[in-house]
């Protein structure tokens, strides 16, 4: 698809640099091919800003390919009916074009690595250490103080936590004005279920049979209602692509629900199992034999991601990736350079500028505003 083409060739214009852009003939090739199939310049703008669904339905002739790809977008939390959504499609469908990086040992190893750089700078790690406040000296920064009671004293603080708990509910006083009622006025949707099996198979894959059961889950998923079977789900395993993430004849599988409701009707604890058990019956319908293999289990409710894990709402990316809260616009427009109107305040992490994921993009943006900071004498 000519408009794949074209992102992925942006995509390596950024990460290649000068020498890349000696390629730019085959890029305006593209582009010019992606325009010319869909309408130039305004049917190409009408194919990114319409609902996925709409375009599967126009662009694909079978629900036996429609309901698959329907799962790349709905990664981003999104609905098949969601204006704006069909980016999201196209946006995985890229990431399969040019691969995506793993950390050996998976985000643990990747976290220990960090580690280990932060170390070997002569930093420190502390943890076990709440922090109650972000505190505050007019418009500058002072540090945090910890749920102990110690305060450590820091012209500089980097929060990269959920944006607006970290504006909003922990520095002291909050975040007002203009920049405070935006921020509050972010939005999240429905949470993620997932669960975590040890079994003796290899890699699976995501189960969506209709884009109108994956339009049900969202619906349902509002009026906290869990979905109707089969269950949207996915189910991916990366221990078949890292063997350090599973025991030796063994393999991890995580099976999650992209439409699971933060808030279930009669709570999530009399509802969890019985649910576990409605997702593996989705992947055992489609791969006969999965339920054997199965050898212990671990379920992860959205309470419980909630509460372990500090997601507001359990959404994994602090914030939905929808059109109005991605690159420049996230979280908002005035906070998407991950500075803040405190002076030595920063914010970093999924609910930043660009995007959440495991690439460590707005850490690294984050760093950039951090010295640029420190260059114009802390100001």
């Amino acid at each position: 698809m000519p408009i794949i083409t074209l992102m992925r060739a942006g995509f390596e214009a950024g990460a290649g640099g000068a020498r890349q852009w000696r390629r730019l003939p085959a890029r305006a090739w593209a582009a010019g091919l992606a325009l010319t199939r869909n309408g130039g310049p305004l049917g190409l703008a009408q194919l990114l800003l319409s609902p996925y669904g709409r375009v599967l339905q126009q662009r694909l002739t079978s629900d036996r390919v429609r309901g698959p790809v329907s799962a790349f977008a709905a990664h981003a939390s999104a609905s098949p009916t969601a204006p704006g959504s069909a980016i999201y499609g196209l946006w995985q469908a890229f990431y399969h074009q040019v691969g995506q990086w793993h950390a050996v040992g998976g985000a643990q190893g990747l976290t220990d690595a960090l580690a280990r750089r932060l170390e070997s700078s002569g930093g420190r790690w502390r943890t076990d250490a709440a922090v109650a406040r972000v505190t505050r000296d007019a418009g500058r920064v002072t540090g945090v103080e910890l749920e102990s009671g110690e305060h450590i004293s820091s012209s500089c603080v980097v929060t990269a936590i959920d944006p607006q708990t970290a504006l909003l509910q922990l520095l002291d006083p909050p975040l007002s004005g203009v920049r405070g009622a935006e921020l509050r006025a972010t939005h999240r949707s429905n949470a993620v279920q997932m669960l975590v099996l040890l079994g003796d198979c290899n890699g699976l894959q995501s189960y969506v049979d209709t884009l109108d059961s994956l339009a049900d889950g969202f619906a349902q998923a509002e009026a906290r209602r869990l979905p109707d079977d089969p269950i949207p789900t996915y189910a991916f395993t990366p221990s078949a692509l890292d063997e350090s993430l599973a025991p030796p004849e063994h393999h991890t599988v995580y099976l999650a629900c992209p439409t699971a409701p933060f808030q279930v009707r009669g709570g999530w604890d009399a509802a969890k199992e019985e649910f576990a058990e409605r997702m593996i019956d989705t992947v055992e319908a489609r791969a006969p034999g999965f339920r054997a293999t199965i050898v212990g289990r671990a379920i992860r409710t959205p309470h419980d991601m909630a509460e372990e894990l500090r997601w507001p709402g359990a959404h994994p990316m602090s914030v939905d990736v929808s059109l109005d809260q991605l690159g420049w616009m996230r979280p908002t427009r005035a906070l998407s350079g991950h500075d803040t109107p405190i002076s030595g305040l920063f914010i970093t992490g999924a609910g930043t500028a660009p995007v959440g994921g495991i690439a460590g993009s707005p850490g690294r943006a984050a760093a950039k505003a951090v010295l640029a900071w420190r260059r114009r004498g802390r100001s």
